[in-house]
């Protein structure tokens, strides 16, 4: 048999089986430094925008050691929103509209 070329006899006495997978496959829980192989610690980050108006949690786990923080893709993309987030509650209203207004001025010169 060569490798990944299975003939119809081999394919037939091949078993069969059921699996699920849910969302908490792709969770991240534990894990080990891939830095200084040291076990990391679960820790959540509060952050709060717009005056307390809207919190995010965030669950990092982070090495003792060279205090590397990790993400899941779920935690990251959830950090990510409020970066994007808190960029847009830092800029002052004057910026938005002197930027707009700079760009119109711009597009209408062309």
């Amino acid at each position: 048999m060569e490798e990944g070329n299975l003939s119809l006899e081999e394919l037939e006495k091949l078993k069969k089986i059921k699996t699920q997978v849910d969302n908490s496959f792709f969770k991240v829980t534990e894990g080990i430094c891939p830095k200084c192989n040291e076990k990391m610690i679960k820790v959540i980050e509060n952050d709060s925008l717009f005056d307390g108006a809207l919190t995010f949690h965030i669950i990092k786990l982070r090495c003792n050691k060279c205090k590397k923080e990790y993400m899941d893709l779920e935690q990251a993309e959830k950090y990510d929103m409020f970066l994007a987030l808190k960029k847009i509650s830092e800029k002052k209203p004057i910026d938005f509209v002197s930027n707009n207004l700079f760009h119109k001025i711009l597009v209408e010169a062309n």
